[in-house]
């Protein structure tokens, strides 16, 4: 999936190689980071800050054959830290209600269909919202999420299951358009 030669300078300190080597990974970085949060200009910040702390601890990579996955946790550390900044916070002797809206499906235009998905999909676990992103919006092979992810293909297989399932549940009638 990438350069052996490339990834070899680059731990070695060549910044030319790790300048290569981050312009060939940023759109799978920017993907990870747009799965978790919601405004793109967010998620390029994120990518970028993950880049950055990459690059300058790239020669702690043990190994070279793991970079995906090391460089996956880098990214879930950096929109974790991002997500603990920006909780929104409600005071405590308040509490929230959310009502419960019923809409009938004919009055659901495409866009609100598209805005019920994208919210359903950030309500799942990260490890499913992962595994979404990356086969609908990357339209990445099981093989290549796995190699990603760095987890067996077995693994991607039962948390797509699981997303879709649950997908399925939560959007009722739309389903069918949706999934």
């Amino acid at each position: 999936m990438f350069d052996t030669a490339l990834m070899e300078r680059a731990t070695a300190g060549d910044r030319t190689a790790q300048g290569e080597l981050a312009r060939q990974v940023y759109p799978r970085i920017l993907a990870f980071c747009r799965s978790q949060v919601q405004q793109l200009a967010d998620a390029e910040e994120l990518a970028q800050e993950t880049l950055l702390r990459a690059m300058t601890r790239l020669e702690t990579l043990q190994q070279t054959d793991q970079f995906f996955s090391w460089l996956r946790g880098i990214a879930a550390n950096v929109c974790r830290d991002w997500h603990r900044k920006h909780r929104p916070t409600v005071p405590l002797m308040e509490e929230v209600v959310m009502p419960d809206i019923q809409l009938p499906l004919e009055s659901i235009s495409e866009s609100d269909e598209r805005l019920l998905l994208r919210q359903s999909i950030a309500e799942l676990p990260t490890k499913l919202q992962e595994v979404v992103f990356l086969f609908y919006y990357e339209e990445m092979t099981y093989d290549q999420m796995a190699t990603w992810l760095g987890v067996a293909r077995a693994t991607i297989n039962e948390r797509l299951s699981k997303a879709r399932e649950i997908l399925r549940r939560r959007l009722g009638p739309l389903r069918s358009s949706l999934l």
